[in-house]
């Protein structure tokens, strides 16, 4: 194909008219052009900038559509033709579109030059007949009769094991229902491994049956890596396995090949294999399915815990451990011995040991705080969960904190200014507040660490000044009150506001508080949420800050064009409510918020204003038909169903939505995946529509939530996803049993 033919018609098209990521498309027509230059670095600038401009990290614009017929005969007339048919299929694979002329037109483009990509299946280069491959599966099955029967005759005559394995895989990718018969072929011996395993992954997509023969051939060709190098669906072949297995409801199978994966690496390290080689894959998959399966770590750990005794393995082992919330005390001697030693390991055992409140946690700590910032990081966590759960005051690990605390104390004495976190460590910058926390979660048991923490207090007055409250009695520690009084009259308005609600935690006084809170809250460009929130835990004592908050509410809405100040208008509007029932005031920025939820990146604003809907109760009405609409989104569908049921007190109809319905909408916010606060804000709604808003059928959706195999909460920080689906699946038994009692 000669580039006359490849470019007939590109200066026909509109180019200006029409956009990509970075606006007008004008530039397009010269970028395709360059593709063909005879200059290696002009071409491969040209290809980036296509990609960065009509894919764009996966988007695809009104510009990428008539964009994809000068691809694919560029690439058909050997023009970049790998990478162009790379781009090609990302265009066809993408559903996130930009301001699309109609649903799904990128990918239709790419359907309608098949004729044209399915000739390069033949291309004498290798990896040209791979990307074809890739980029008509990534048409789907609606890539059609033709596709599925070029990708059936290329399967026969395909020799290079590389390029057959992704044949394989875009044949069961366009034609599901017919790749039963190939994978029974292509796990067989007599294929090469690449085959083998891209069989096993086909099996699995396609739900076909998993069988004794399928589990033979992982073991047969385990470690499963080292076989789908150079293929073009970059998957860890066996962590794929078992998930998908898992999502697909073949729990026990998936458990199963995840179990004897890690007995495989066992004997191997064993052996005297490289364990790195040989465990990393089994202990990644186990991990993996330990974050989906709330059944498989009681499993996986048995199975996982030999390798401690080998340094290279020992990591993942212990990470597990910690990271699992099963009981394991058959791990708790070999992570004694590796806590008692030095390095990383021993960290991260003692941090295991601290998580999962091993009795020996406290005093190995006791006695290596200056070099165990991740155990004494994993004794500050316990006492921030909900509920607390701190380690024992055990006094030998008291008297090793004050020491500590004391220590670090003269140090910033010193040393001048606080260092930077880059020049000091996160870890070191985090001592105090870790040290501090863990003082505050045992109470008045640690009174005796009360001047340590005074003498810290001028040094880390947000985390002391928390502890102190904790810990101190106005009527006994006169000293205590002195310090924190003093504190909050000097230093930046955060620090200042720590001490004073200190004081007022112990004293009752709000003086101080208010002292610190009036001024702050004049500042347009201060810390006007943080000192709101502050409000809440005064009560009536707020009164004299009644004038500010109505201020601030008054304020022009343009003055609230940002996320922080739209929710500190709220925060207020929530403090005024509660002082005055004053609806004047306060609908406005409730209304306000709620018309976030149209919003990029609104969801939480709207979320704000839906809870104060919901305290305001019948006199936000009018804040109905934004709440409606806020159902439609699973974001903000369980904060505008529990308004919704507030509004209307007792009905079975709130704003005419059976309460039924309102469950309906709630509960897809509650899939898989979910974070945990959203998670029990959804439950949390669910608890308020009563049992009388629930089917049969919707109840035991709940029950499924309780206890079903499927771990909920699958995103926020990685070591927490379990213990937060713990955590949720408590609530969510908590939330069904008031609902069926």
């Amino acid at each position: 194909m000669d580039l006359d033919t490849v470019f007939a018609g590109l200066d026909r098209i509109a180019w200006p008219e029409l956009h990509h990521a970075y606006g007008p498309a004008d530039d397009v027509p010269d970028l395709l052009r360059a593709l063909a230059a005879t200059d290696e670095e002009s071409a491969a600038e040209a290809e980036q900038e296509l990609w960065s401009s009509i894919v764009h990290q996966g988007t695809v614009y009104r510009a990428t559509v008539p964009a994809v017929p000068f691809l694919a005969r560029l690439a058909a007339a050997g023009v970049r033709s790998a990478e162009l048919l790379g781009m090609l299929g990302a265009i066809a694979e993408s559903t996130d579109e930009h301001d699309p002329e109609r649903p799904g037109a990128a990918r239709a483009a790419v359907v309608a030059q098949l004729p044209v990509i399915l000739a390069m299946l033949s291309d004498a280069e290798p990896e040209v007949r791979q990307c074809a491959a890739w980029a008509v599966a990534q048409c789907g099955p609606g890539a059609g009769a033709d596709a599925r029967a070029a990708l059936r005759s290329r399967w026969t005559t395909e020799t290079d094991p590389t390029v057959r394995a992704d044949v394989l895989t875009a044949y069961a990718v366009v034609d599901p229902g017919a790749a039963q018969e190939l994978c029974a072929t292509a796990k067989r011996t007599t294929e090469p491994p690449q085959v083998r395993v891209a069989a096993l992954l086909a099996i699995v997509d396609t739900g076909q049956p998993w069988g004794d023969d399928s589990a033979a051939v992982v073991a047969a060709l385990s470690p499963l890596e080292p076989h789908t190098a150079g293929g073009q669906w970059e998957r860890e072949a066996l962590e794929s396995l078992v998930t998908g297995l898992h999502e697909r409801g073949d729990v026990d199978a998936a458990i199963d090949v995840a179990v004897s994966a890690l007995d495989r690496a066992v004997e191997a390290v064993g052996a005297g294999a490289d364990p790195k080689e040989s465990a990393q894959e089994a202990t990644w998959a186990a991990g993996c399915l330990a974050l989906r399966s709330r059944t498989a770590p009681a499993r996986l750990l048995p199975a996982m815990l030999p390798l401690l005794d080998h340094p290279d393995t020992a990591g993942d082992v212990i990470d597990a451990i910690r990271d699992w919330a099963v009981p394991a005390p058959q791990a708790v001697p070999p992570l004694v011995r590796l806590a008692e030693g030095a390095g990383e390991h021993a960290d991260r055992a003692l941090a295991a040991l601290v998580r999962v409140g091993a009795p020996e946690a406290a005093g190995l700590l006791a006695r290596h705080f200056e070099d165990r910032p991740r155990a004494l990081a994993a004794a500050f966590d316990r006492t921030m969960q909900r509920p607390p759960v701190p380690l024992p005051c055990a006094p030998e690990l008291l008297d090793a904190v004050r020491a500590r605390l004391a220590a670090l104390t003269a140090g910033a004495t010193t040393a001048g200014p606080r260092q930077s976190l880059v020049a000091g460590g996160l870890a070191a910058a985090n001592e105090p507040v870790h040290l501090s926390g863990v003082l505050a979660g045992w109470g008045p048991r640690a009174r005796a660490a009360l001047p340590e923490l005074v003498d810290a207090l001028p040094h880390h007055p947000f985390a002391v000044s928390r502890a102190l409250a904790a810990i101190a009695d106005a009527g006994r520690d006169p000293d205590v009150v002195a310090a924190l009084r003093a504190r909050a009259g000097t230093g930046s308005v955060p620090d200042r506001q720590a001490a004073a609600a200190a004081l007022h935690a112990l004293t009752g006084d709000a003086t101080v508080v208010l002292s610190v809170l009036g001024p702050a809250l004049d500042e347009p460009n201060g810390p006007r949420d943080n000192c709101l929130r502050a409000v809440a835990p005064l009560g009536e004592q707020a009164r004299p800050l009644l004038p500010r908050l109505r201020a601030l509410l008054a304020e022009p809405v343009e003055n609230r064009s940002t996320v922080p100040a739209v929710e500190a208008a709220l925060t207020a509007a929530t403090a005024t409510w509660e002082l005055t029932g004053d609806q004047e005031t306060v609908l406005p920025v409730v209304l306000e918020g709620l018309g976030w939820a149209e919003r990029l990146w609104g969801d939480r604003v709207a979320e704000r204003a839906a809870e104060v809907a919901a305290l305001v109760g019948p006199a936000a009405r009018p804040a109905e038909p934004r709440l409606l609409a806020m159902l439609d989104r699973p974001d903000t569908a369980a904060a505008a169903a529990r308004a919704l049921a507030a509004l209307h007190p007792g009905s079975d109809r709130p704003a005419g939505v059976p309460l039924t319905e309102l469950v309906d909408r709630v509960l897809p916010s509650l899939e898989p995946g979910a974070y945990l606060n959203s998670a029990l804000a959804a439950l949390k709604t669910l608890a308020a529509l009563g049992p009388t808003a629930f089917t049969p059928a919707q109840l035991d959706r709940i029950r499924g939530l309780a206890e079903g195999e499927r771990r909920i909460v699958g995103s926020g920080i990685q070591i927490d996803i379990v213990r937060d689906d713990e955590e949720f699946r408590a609530a969510a038994r908590d939330v069904l049993a008031g609902l069926t009692r």
